[in-house]
């Protein structure tokens, strides 16, 4: 079995723990239905409360290499946003994240980032971790290299971001080396 970070893990601001149903309401109203949030996302806006639900159930830990964690309002539990890991190999590990709206610019997504590090930093097999995003998405490649992320290229026509068209976009991959 293939360690991963932490079912919970907690900061200052925020703790990541694994999704539940009651989150679908939250994460529908605040992040999957917001065609802004979901802008640069690998997925569509939903299109309602019970697609979130399904999300949750059907494909949100449920085996294989990845791992999602809801993003939480510590003083609160507040759900915010979603974070992502996937494994598909051993040494190298692809993270993800999207947060509701209203939060965006007080640093949650920059804790988010450093709980997630300092996580797979504690896994000896970690060498590496990637994100791409769209390179129009300027707040999230900035906030990969605040994180210490560097721009390792541009990937033509990787990814198909459902809100920009049916067409594959470029996308840039950015990656820190932990060990």
């Amino acid at each position: 079995m293939v360690a991963y970070p932490p079912d919970r893990m907690t900061g200052p601001k925020l703790v990541l723990r694994p999704p539940v149903l009651d989150d679908a309401g939250p994460l529908y109203q605040r992040v999957a239905r917001d065609p802004e949030v979901t802008k640069y996302l690998l997925w569509a806006p939903h299109p309602d409360v019970a697609a979130t639900r399904r999300v949750i159930t059907e494909k949100l830990n449920v085996g294989g290499d990845e791992r999602t964690w809801a993003i939480t309002l510590r003083n609160s539990g507040e759900v915010i946003g979603l974070t992502s890991c996937r494994r598909p190999v051993a040494h190298a590990v692809e993270i993800g994240y999207c947060l509701g709206r209203r939060w965006w610019g007080k640093g949650y997504m920059s804790e988010v980032l450093e709980l997630l590090l300092a996580a797979l930093q504690a896994d000896r097999q970690v060498y590496r971790v990637w994100a791409t995003c769209s390179p129009d998405n300027e707040r999230s490649a900035r906030l990969l290299e605040r994180a210490g992320f560097g721009l390792e290229g541009r990937l033509a026509r990787h990814a198909v971001y459902p809100t920009l068209g049916p067409e594959p976009q470029d996308a840039l991959m950015y990656a820190k080396i932990l060990r």
